[in-house]
């Protein structure tokens, strides 16, 4: 019996771009890079937590805040393409499927982009609407706008998704 998949694990998939089952391989891989992930964020964040604090007895607190904050941002950029490119390179963002599967497996990808294209769309047009109303630069045309930008985030990401489809071959 299977058991059921928590929420974490999803969420740990989505986050690693696993599309298929997580087996025990894929598992132990996940938390390598996990765990290197952690500490090459942690061992950044260290450093910019010594520099904001020279930087708040050298200057007011407001200066060591925006310094901490923005060094928050631009480390998780290094981590984020950490985790793309070894997942990439351990191969977990395979998407394996038998020849039988794969018209199934190719509808599946285009539905999820085309699902995330007008999530991605639908949240660009609120962002808009909040960011652009107080001042009175709201149009019309925003709305056709993010919905066409949305409809081809859709179609980048489903390609991507399709793109990420391997063909098990049959080793009899």
């Amino acid at each position: 019996m299977k058991a059921k998949e928590t929420k974490f694990e999803k969420y740990m998939k989505f986050w690693y771009g696993i599309s298929g089952p997580l087996d025990e391989q894929k598992r132990q891989v996940m938390n390598q890079i996990g765990n290197r992930a952690f500490f090459i964020f942690f061992l950044g964040m260290d450093v910019a937590f010594l520099i904001s604090l020279v930087l708040f007895s050298m200057y007011k607190a407001d200066v060591a805040y925006l310094f901490l904050s923005g060094s928050f941002f631009v480390m998780l950029m290094p981590v984020n393409l950490y985790i793309m490119q070894q997942s990439r390179k351990a191969r977990l963002t395979d998407n394996e499927v038998e020849k039988d599967e794969l018209p199934e497996a190719k509808k599946a990808a285009w539905t999820k982009g085309m699902i995330s294209g007008a999530i991605f769309g639908i949240l660009m047009l609120i962002l808009e609407f909040l960011t652009s109303y107080s001042d009175g630069s709201w149009t019309w045309i925003m709305i056709p706008t993010c919905l066409i930008s949305g409809v081809f985030f859709g179609i980048f990401m489903s390609l991507i998704a399709v793109h990420r489809i391997k063909v098990v071959k049959d080793e009899d």
